[in-house]
């Protein structure tokens, strides 16, 4: 195995580590939640204003719940602009829920740094734990009728995964309805 590689693994390594044990979260349950109706919020925007779960009704939501302190959190950020440039306008949202104890000023400051274009809302470690979030970054995907379609195991996942994520559930949402309209 070369330097590279054997740097990579140690990377590799030491985010699993640092994004299961910083925050220090207690067991999620066994359920992921699908098909429960996602957990209520109200929160500050990075940027100003606020948002809440009911802002997105009627559009499917993809949830991140991240920190500044876990690298694959950080790593993901092109990712999920990418993600949100490409699907925004089809109407897929995404919000990335941080659960820094940081001030909204120094958050502001550090996500304006990295380029991050999508909106950042703090949150807290109980909400993360009320979606089930016990490592990060931690990925939900709310339904347009506020019910929880799926919640991804823990981890960097890139645009294409998060893609085909939505698109598995909207083509099951149409499926569903052909069926019933074909019942009828």
């Amino acid at each position: 195995m070369n330097a590279a590689a054997r740097l990579g693994l140690t990377l590799v390594t030491a985010c699993l580590l640092a994004c299961q044990g910083e925050a220090e979260l207690s067991a999620t349950p066994d359920s992921d939640g699908a098909g429960d109706p996602a957990v209520p919020f109200e929160l500050e925007l990075l940027g100003g204003g606020r948002v809440q779960l009911d802002d997105f009704r009627g559009r499917y939501l993809l949830i991140d719940f991240w920190a500044t302190w876990c690298p694959p959190c950080v790593l993901e950020i092109p990712e999920l602009n990418a993600f949100y440039g490409e699907h925004r306008s089809v109407g897929v949202e995404l919000l990335a829920i941080s659960i820094d104890a940081a001030q909204v000023e120094d958050l502001s400051a550090w996500s304006r740094e990295r380029g991050i274009a999508y909106p950042v809302a703090l949150g807290s470690e109980d909400l993360a734990l009320a979606y089930r979030a016990d490592a990060f970054p931690f990925h939900v995907l709310v339904g347009p009728d506020g019910r929880i379609l799926e919640s991804l195991d823990p981890g960097y996942h890139d645009r294409q995964e998060l893609a085909d994520l939505v698109a598995r559930h909207r083509a099951e949402a149409v499926s569903s309805r052909v069926r019933r309209t074909s019942m009828q």
